[in-house]
């Protein structure tokens, strides 16, 4: 229990200074340093999981990280970090060439950051079925703020649709494990139970309809949360609303909490019945996502609201390896995904900063204007969009052969095509805002400065390409 509170004691000690402390300069570089310690003593207290000489943690009942969930941890905390690190720049950027924010705002910013890394960090925490549900309507009470971050009308807009869209889709999701609850009562665990490793021992003697039923009902509660077609609306408004850094972290970390909360339920029923036809289901809306996605890239006129759909054609592929039953992809391609979306959102940031505009009609010429900036970009989209040799590729290629092993090749097919085409439009409007003649009135600040974060990132799923063994995904 005392390891518990100490992967709680950083994050709250710095949510509660970054509201008393004056200088929000001092408070910025205060919590960026705070969670690089963070990730520190999260891999402390992880180490027996991640040299292999354990396989979970207990840290109270219902509270068990595996391994799994720990290596989630690591990303989440490594995410909030760097996007912590950029926010530093971000907002002295704006200070300097356009109008500065308050330090009111400054100040709820970093606070409610750090809530949002405690809320998800207990996500992957949570054995308890009962206590995941709570720790993930925590991450959207905890991120609703900094959607709302820029205080317009379209912020305002944005946020009422995450809160609303999710809280329905959380409903779904408490209603699917009150289903589960009542299926444990009528196995041979002679009481009701909604602790996971429990249920899964017990999984062949649980009431399969209940437990079937749900399961469709988290997966579309939780899926609203990820953003799965056709529940997405939310994703693409809370993404390019919210400041660079806040969309960083929503599609870096928060929707691979409401993903892992997906895993846990189908770990569940993939005990009880491997073959069940709800179980494929999630295979099959998660290449439903993926080609849907594919087809909002095309049509995309915003830049940030194209990283938006990005992130769901990802999600789409996340589903999918967890339709495949596969743990390891569903990270990868979490891992791979995280890092170059959070790189895009942040040179994006920067992009849009200097150039006041959101609109990719608008943005072109960046190579000349900033070719540090415009070479993240376009290393970052490469990594997205699953070009070779960056991680996403390899992670895609062993889904689709992993696919076709299960013999979902319709499935298969239709990604293939799906990745294809938000290849090209990916590339198409990136290689618009890179070209062409440069924009007179582009402030840049700090241009060196400003792409280290995000180059940092595409290096990183650039290694993870190259060595990282997917052979035996």
């Amino acid at each position: 229990m005392n390891e518990l509170g100490l992967l709680f004691t950083i994050p709250s000690l710095t949510a509660l200074l970054s509201l008393f402390i004056k200088k929000t300069a001092i408070t910025g570089k205060l919590c960026a340093l705070a969670a690089w310690l963070q990730l520190a003593l999260v891999i402390s207290v992880l180490l027996p999981i991640l040299t292999g000489h354990s396989t979970s943690i207990s840290f109270a009942p219902g509270l068990i990280v595996d391994k799994l969930g720990s290596y989630f941890i690591l990303l989440t905390t490594f995410v909030v970090a760097c996007a912590l690190t950029h926010a530093d720049y971000f907002f002295q950027a704006q200070a300097v060439i356009g109008e500065p924010y308050k330090d009111s705002r400054l100040k709820l910013f970093y606070a409610v950051v750090n809530i949002f890394l405690m809320a998800m960090t207990s996500v992957f925490l949570c054995d308890s079925l009962g206590y995941l549900w709570i720790a993930i309507e925590a991450t959207t009470l905890s991120s609703a703020p900094l959607v709302y971050f820029e205080r317009n009308k379209h912020a305002l807009e944005a946020t009422w649709k995450y809160l609303i869209v999710c809280s329905v889709g959380i409903a779904f999701a408490l209603l699917g494990t009150v289903f589960i609850f009542a299926a444990s009562q009528r196995s041979d665990l002679g009481s009701g139970t909604l602790n996971v490793s429990e249920l899964i021992v017990s999984a062949k003697t649980l009431s399969f309809p209940l437990l079937r039923l749900g399961f469709i009902f988290c997966l579309l509660g939780y899926g609203t949360k990820a953003g799965i077609f056709p529940l997405h609306s939310w994703l693409p408004d809370a993404h390019s609303e919210a400041p660079a850094p806040a969309s960083a972290m929503l599609s870096g970390s928060l929707l691979n909490c409401a993903l892992f909360g997906i895993w846990k339920a189908s770990t569940v029923i993939t005990a009880a019945k491997p073959e069940a036809p709800a179980f494929h289901l999630v295979a099959v809306m998660g290449a439903l996502t993926v080609v849907a996605a594919s087809i909002f890239i095309i049509r995309q006129h915003n830049l940030k609201r194209l990283w938006a759909y990005s992130s769901i054609e990802n999600v789409g592929l996340m589903v999918f390896a967890i339709g495949l039953g596969s743990g390891p992809l569903f990270f990868l391609q979490a891992l791979n995904h995280s890092l170059a979306k959070v790189s895009l959102f942040l040179i994006s940031g920067n992009i849009v900063q200097a150039a006041g505009t959101k609109k990719l009609s608008k943005l072109h010429g960046l190579l000349e204007n900033s070719p540090f900036w415009a070479g993240a970009l376009a290393l970052a989209s490469l990594a997205v969009a699953g070009a070779p040799p960056f991680g996403s590729f390899m992670t895609e290629m062993s889904l689709l052969t992993l696919s076709l092993g299960h013999k979902y090749y319709i499935l298969a097919a239709l990604i293939n095509v799906a990745l294809a085409v938000s290849f090209l439009g990916i590339l198409a409007h990136t290689g618009k805002v890179i070209f062409g003649a440069g924009k007179p009135d582009f402030k840049v600040f700090s241009e060196r400065r400003a792409a280290l974060v995000p180059m940092l990132l595409v290096a990183s799923t650039l290694a993870i390409g190259l060595l990282v063994n997917y052979e035996s995904r």
